[in-house]
């Protein structure tokens, strides 16, 4: 563990080489809380097991059931 201490005055950053030194690389969430600010990885959700969770919304059919043809271009993009 290393301790830094800095004065923010205006803005505080922290440069990409700090955040790789903590395993903290793409995509990321702030929490703000009174007294701490904690940074950590965004945690996207399994698509299988987001399919599964819907899987029988309209009946009890298991998700593999459903064939929308869709191609997938990115994270949230059907074309």
């Amino acid at each position: 563990m290393v301790i830094r201490e800095i004065a923010a005055n205006e803005y505080l950053v922290v440069d990409q080489k700090t955040l790789a030194e903590a395993g903290l690389t793409g995509r990321l969430r702030l929490i703000v809380q009174p007294g701490e600010i904690r940074i950590l990885p965004e945690a996207l959700p399994d698509p299988k097991k987001v399919l599964d969770e819907l899987a029988g919304c309209l009946g009890q059919e298991p998700a593999a059931e459903y064939d929308f043809g869709l191609k997938i271009g990115g994270l949230y993009e059907a074309r």
